[in-house]
């Protein structure tokens, strides 16, 4: 079963967007994410999704289940956010407390996510800068 999202492209936002995913905000995000492009549209919002949360759906019917978001309805179309993806990948290093993940599956988080920076134009760090 498929738990890290397959690295894609989709239109970007301004790249001085502010990033807030996670707070007061977070359901209503995840909620108009869903009501765009349904339970697909949330799991390409983010890089990994525990499948086990809802083992009767692919991807999971359950926001619980998504782990590091990078983007967001913008214009009302599904857009990746250049803040979002940095946040991601510090979480990914160790930031916040990193993310809890298999570590089977952390070297294609770190794919999805540099293929985010390199749409930014911009130099992700090195894979084992982060995996320490």
């Amino acid at each position: 079963m498929v738990t890290v999202i397959e690295p894609h492209a989709t239109p970007k936002a301004p790249e001085d967007r502010d990033w807030d995913w996670h707070g007061t905000r977070e359901a209503d995000k995840s909620d108009e994410l869903i009501r765009i492009g349904g339970w697909d549209a949330l799991a390409n919002a983010h890089a990994w999704y525990d499948p086990t949360a809802d083992p009767e759906h692919d991807p999971p019917h359950e926001k619980q289940a998504y782990k590091l978001p990078h983007h967001e309805e913008v214009d009302g179309r599904v857009r990746v956010v250049w803040a979002g993806v940095r946040s991601a990948m510090q979480v990914l290093a160790g930031a916040r407390g990193g993310v809890d993940l298999p570590d089977g599956d952390r070297k294609d988080v770190y794919q999805h996510l540099a293929k985010h920076y390199e749409e930014f134009d911009k130099q992700p760090p090195a894979y084992d800068e982060i995996a320490s």
